[in-house]
């Protein structure tokens, strides 16, 4: 089998795209790497493509630009061969499904909620979970002690958002809104921050939510609200749960939170691998755009037999033995319990790790991920 496999601006995380190239190579697919077109230059060479008889295309997220996503219909009917586009990012961001032909098209989402949601226009949205890449994180020797006995957690601030943050600052009474939200939020992060925003609108609107969501202006506050109460989630549980003893690693704005414990940017790869491995346990909370889904330092952290403390999910049920594999907290205050438990048996907790490492050898490797994908492209 021969697959084009194209790289874009829109990779949420390049190292992702580069597992699943060599994933798919290891089940013996052939695979050609090539920039996604964006000049008109590109996209006349990349339709001379289509003579090359390759059996799907496949892309993680979308090229951004307006240019290849108003061609991309057009691509999709002149090559007539599947075209496997795996979302690690939120779809809604590159206007799917509208700007898909829905015959040629086989899209995945990590996240089994939006999955769900935005199975529509003819398109199905297979949910496909992020993994690990054995080949780049594994346990690794190390010293008795752990550099960070107080934990890690490696993650921006937030994924920054111009326009909804804008949005935030400019809207009439949007902090005090906002609080009442994180109030009833904070007490159980199970509940789904869209509905508590929806449910916040309607009753200020005096308009039922589900006759509303359809509205620009709203959706837009809407999201305005979820992006900035997941801002405030990861701030306040990294800063109350990670100690001196501990570190954080990401964008700079961490300095001024968590001034004494910030250790800088990290890259992707050995380096995240090393200080996994140096730590007590890791910290994992969902970022803003994310519903269910599980991001990708529980994978690779397991992966590295490093315990696991995880923001809950109903999809921690769903990948793994939770409470016997990883430990996971609805609210602060139950978070700092886990980190309790967690650092009173160490033992305890390696066993833990070793249990949820052994997992994802076996189902939860981005070959496993290419294996699926092949499997429903084979049932086309």
């Amino acid at each position: 089998m021969r697959i084009l496999a194209l790289t874009s601006d829109g990779l949420v995380l390049p190292a992702i795209h580069a597992s699943m190239v060599r994933a798919f190579q290891s089940l013996g697919v052939d695979i050609l790497e090539l920039r996604a077109p964006r000049t008109q230059g590109e996209f006349e060479s990349f339709r001379s493509l289509a003579r090359r008889g390759f059996q799907a295309i496949f892309t993680m997220d979308l090229e951004r630009g307006q240019t290849f996503i108003s061609h991309l219909k057009d691509l999709q009917k002149l090559f007539r061969i599947p075209w496997i586009i795996w979302f690690v990012d939120d779809p809604e961001g590159y206007g799917f499904p509208m700007i898909c032909a829905p015959e040629w098209t086989m899209a995945f989402c990590w996240d089994r909620e939006i999955s769900s949601e935005s199975s529509r226009n003819g398109i199905s949205l297979f949910y496909l979970p992020l993994a690990a890449d054995p080949e780049l994180f594994f346990p690794e020797e190390v010293g008795s002690v752990p550099l960070f006995p107080g934990g890690v957690f490696v993650g921006s601030t937030s994924r920054s958002n111009g326009l909804l943050e804008e949005v935030a600052r400019t809207t009439p009474g949007f902090s005090g809104d906002l609080e009442d939200i994180w109030k009833t939020y904070r007490r159980d992060f199970t509940r789904s921050p869209q509905h508590l925003a929806w449910s916040c609108l309607g009753e200020k609107t005096g308009q039922n939510p589900g006759l509303i969501q359809t509205e620009p202006l709203y959706r837009l506050w809407v999201h305005a609200a979820v992006h900035m109460l997941g801002v405030r989630k990861r701030r306040e549980i990294v800063s109350q749960l990670i100690g001196r003893e501990g570190g954080v690693f990401g964008n700079g704005e961490w300095k001024e939170i968590v001034a004494a414990f910030y250790r800088g940017k990290i890259a992707y790869g050995s380096e995240l691998r090393n200080v996994y491995n140096q730590s007590s346990f890791v910290l994992d909370i969902r970022p803003s755009h994310a519903r269910t889904g599980l991001t990708q330092r529980v994978f690779d952290a397991a992966a590295c037999g490093r315990p696991v403390l995880a923001e809950s999910s109903p999809e921690l049920g769903i990948l793994f033995d939770h409470g016997d594999e990883l430990l996971f907290f609805n609210n602060p205050e139950q978070a700092l319990e886990m980190k309790k438990l967690l650092l009173a048996d160490e033992h305890r907790a390696l066993m833990r790790a070793q249990k949820a490492r052994k997992r994802i050898l076996a189902h939860h490797t981005y070959r496993n991920r290419a294996k699926e994908i092949l499997e429903l492209l084979g049932a086309r």
